[in-house]
């Protein structure tokens, strides 16, 4: 019985080897390869992951009947492609077939026309006014408005005069300057508006041309061009829901300072687009504004550093067509 014994015995051994060899082959071979559900590669997964777009927000304005909380200068993201598009709207700006031109003030003479242009926003009540006293310097008074030679200038100089807080208490500002405004003459829904500029470059100063709600609400706003201090780009801003916005840094000729150029902006039922010198920069379909707006000029100024404070924005025209 021995022999029989031992050869049986040597045989399951051989059985038992090669079954642990298989073992440790298949063991082997999947733990050496990612672990894959139902057929998809990581980059699969990556791809099922939610796309997240986030809504960038600029800091609002203080506290006060404003039409616009208006960003501080470190905003500058850019525009987002989730709410842009441009090869649904003209990359040439040219006036759309049937539109008339409604709105073409003159800046003739040597004076400004009020019956037209409002000198400060809707809510002042006095010689003077501010939206936003805790972070801007300049006090808006109608001195700095000046029209000559078929320009408006609005004018922004360093001279300490005094203005209010926000709470009504009186307020120095170390900067007066120039702001206009159609609040009470000019409100329209949809049209073309092109504006023909010289912006001022320097330390704290902030051109901009926008448009407000009509119903003083905000938002929404719709920023023609805002400039910061001497930077090479401008900016163009959709604000929407809350403190959330499009738009951001856009195509800029070299130096806005140097000479005249036409910001101008095509606003429709379904699309709003922006252009600099009848050449496209942003377009959105996203957020349109869906009531009467106003147009308003300003220079504001957020330092009170030297040099600071000392510019103007020359006007040489401000036009509307509308449907």
């Amino acid at each position: 019985m021995r022999a029989p014994l031992t050869v049986v015995g040597v045989l399951g051994a051989v059985v038992v080897l090669a079954v642990g060899l298989v073992a440790l082959v298949v063991f082997k071979s999947s733990s050496s390869k990612p672990v894959q559900a139902a057929g998809l590669t990581k980059a699969a997964v990556r791809d099922l992951k939610p796309v997240l777009s986030p809504t960038a927000k600029k800091p609002t304005k203080a506290a006060k009947p404003a039409p616009s909380p208006k960003p501080s200068k470190s905003a500058t993201p850019t525009p987002s492609p989730t709410h842009t598009t441009a090869s649904a709207s003209p990359s040439v700006l040219t006036v759309p077939a049937g539109w008339t031109l409604t709105f073409d003030p003159s800046f003739s003479g040597s004076t400004l026309d009020t019956g037209t242009w409002a000198t400060c926003y809707y809510w002042a009540t006095s010689d003077g006014c501010q939206d936003n006293p805790t972070a801007e310097k300049e006090w808006y008074i109608p001195s700095q408005d000046q029209v000559s030679g078929g320009v408006l200038n609005l004018v922004a100089q360093r001279e300490s005069t005094e203005g209010t807080s926000a709470s009504g208490a009186p307020e120095d500002y170390t900067c007066r300057s120039g702001m206009v405004t159609t609040a009470n003459s000019f409100n329209f829904t949809y049209g073309l508006i092109s504006i023909t500029a010289k912006l001022p470059y320097g330390p704290g100063l902030w051109p901009a041309l926008w448009l407000a709600a009509s119903n003083h609400q905000w938002p929404p706003e719709l920023d023609i061009m805002e400039h910061w201090y001497s930077e090479a780009q401008s900016k163009v801003y959709d604000h929407t829901v809350g403190k959330e916005y499009i738009g951001g840094p856009v195509a800029t000729p070299d130096n806005l300072s140097a000479g005249f150029n036409t910001f101008s902006l095509l606003w429709t039922k379904s699309r709003v687009t922006w252009y600099i010198d009848g050449a496209q920069v942003f377009t959105t379909t996203s957020y349109v504004p869906q009531q009467a707006m106003y147009f308003i000029a300003n220079v504001a100024d957020d330092s009170t550093a030297a040099g600071a404070c000392n510019g103007t924005m020359q006007i040489e025209s401000v036009k509307v067509w509308q449907p």
